[in-house]
């Protein structure tokens, strides 16, 4: 018995949910910020840039540590409409 009301409260919650989804209008995008000590954030957010390019999704990359030098990575993403902002502010140690 307890699991048929736990069944019922489930669907009532899945129908709220499904009424709140059917409902919205505004579409919203995501920010994702690559973080940490060491080595990989610029490989996964390029990664992960590539995946949502691959999936028709609308892209932007904003590097606020690294320099304006060339690399493979920002031209390929640039020839599918990826906008780039460098702030080229260097990096974090001292040399």
């Amino acid at each position: 018995m307890g699991d048929d009301r736990h069944q019922q409260r489930q669907q009532r919650l899945k129908e709220q949910v499904d009424a709140r989804i059917a409902a919205a209008t505004e579409t919203r995008g995501i920010v994702m910020i690559f973080t940490g000590n060491g080595k990989g954030k610029t490989t996964a957010a390029f990664g992960t840039a590539l995946r949502a390019v691959g999936h028709g999704k609308k892209v932007g990359v904003i590097q606020f540590i690294k320099g304006e030098w060339p690399n493979g990575e920002r031209n390929l993403l640039a020839q599918h409409g990826v906008e780039f902002q460098v702030m080229s502010t260097g990096f974090t140690w001292e040399t």
